[in-house]
């Protein structure tokens, strides 16, 4: 018997995405970021929540698509220090907490799926995707989100 397996899922662009459960320390509607000078395009800014300050990525920007338009659906998706120091991404809207069999969850290969998916950008940020019962759920690893913005550091620097 093989454990099911739970994505926090949210929109961009009208297409599905999915986040490991077990990576998500909490989901809180938009507030006012703080801009940083210097910081990459995929950067927001600073947020506080209660007292704690977190970096605000533009997950749009992050997957290559044009800049996120905050509005009143937009939700902040804050992650668990296991998956990075005091960050979370910024998405369309949040969606129902989807559960998976494992034996549906395929790993993400560009030559598979690349041209299907049709994501232009840092397709390296998809762990895998899954064929829910009426929508495909692109899976994304948490974990390489703030190499990127390493890396767009030290290309500006």
């Amino acid at each position: 018997m093989s454990t099911q397996r739970l994505f926090c899922t949210f929109r961009l662009n009208d297409r599905l995405f999915g986040i490991d459960i077990l990576d998500v320390k909490e989901v809180t509607a938009g507030t006012t970021f703080t801009r940083v000078a210097h910081a990459p395009d995929e950067v927001l800014g600073l947020v506080n929540i209660r007292g704690h300050i977190y970096l605000a990525l533009d997950l749009h920007r992050l997957l290559g698509m044009p800049a996120t338009i905050v509005t009143g659906d937009s939700r902040l998706v804050l992650f668990k220090s296991s998956v990075g120091n005091a960050f979370g991404v910024v998405v369309d809207e949040i969606s129902d907490i989807q559960s998976a069999d494992p034996s549906r969850i395929e790993s993400f290969t560009r030559t598979d799926h690349e041209a299907a998916l049709a994501i232009s950008g840092r397709v390296d940020l998809i762990d895998s995707v899954c064929q829910l019962a009426d929508e495909l759920l692109i899976v994304l690893n948490p974990r390489r989100f703030l190499a990127v913005i390493e890396q767009s550091l030290a290309v500006t620097t």
